[in-house]
């Protein structure tokens, strides 16, 4: 696995079922109050038989200890999104760290931002159909949007129009997977004609993955942007 593109310092990381908190320097919440969370939600599908499940790798690892330098928490959800049918299953996963993290003492549970990774695209769905009390904002990183085999219910292209209640912060790479692109134009194109409320971060040479991969000032700059602009939702 390749190293985050962020230096990041030592945090916290703390265990908690089928999730992993990244935690600020620990204050006495009498002086700090409970911290806004950010909860990510890998893509996939992913092979159980992988050596090491996606909360271990590098990205996120860095991505949760970067969060949680800055005083929020973060959250890595490890849910079995194991072919493109386990969607359902994958989703109930999520829903329950959700609901779990936003029940934790040490965080703002009227504060939360989710932000899907690849083929969690289509976990804005139900983000958006569901009542997810305390959500903020919507961010979408590299998102797969539309396939022919996913499960019913998670083609974000079809349900376009149960969008757009959540503001959304786009990261869009410009060496993306061919079959990725189609859907996020349309969407993007959908969301504009709609007038979604849209935070688009171009990162014209990035990679899927960049935020590992592409050791660039240009992946950086965009990851600091996202990070403005998700911390400035919790505000």
């Amino acid at each position: 696995m390749a190293p985050f593109v962020l230096d990041t310092p030592e945090v916290t990381r703390e265990r908690v079922g089928h999730y992993d908190l990244y935690l600020p320097e620990p204050t006495p919440l009498s002086e700090t109050g409970p911290r806004p969370a950010v909860i990510m939600l890998h893509g996939g599908p992913v092979n159980p038989a992988w050596p090491a499940s996606p909360r271990d790798w590098l990205g996120y690892r860095g991505l949760g200890a970067q969060i949680a330098s800055r005083g929020y928490v973060g959250v890595v959800v490890d849910h079995g999104l194991h072919s493109f049918g386990h969607y359902p299953q994958a989703w109930a996963d999520c829903r329950a760290a959700i609901d779990a993290v936003r029940a934790d003492p040490r965080v703002d549970g009227d504060r939360i931002v989710v932000w899907v990774f690849s083929g969690g695209g289509p976990f804005v769905v139900p983000l958006h159909t569901e009542r997810v009390e305390g959500l903020r904002a919507v961010a979408l990183t590299y998102p797969l949007l539309a396939h022919p085999e996913l499960a019913e219910g998670f083609d974000v292209l079809d349900a376009i129009d149960a969008l757009g209640a959540l503001p959304l912060i786009f990261t869009r790479v410009g060496l993306e997977h061919p079959p990725l692109v189609d859907g996020q134009e349309k969407f993007l194109a959908a969301a504009a004609e709609r007038d979604f409320e849209l935070d688009l971060i171009d990162v014209p040479n990035g990679h899927h993955g960049f935020e590992q991969i592409d050791h660039t000032e240009e992946s950086r700059e965009a990851l600091e942007r996202a990070f403005e602009l998700i911390f400035a939702r919790l505000a």
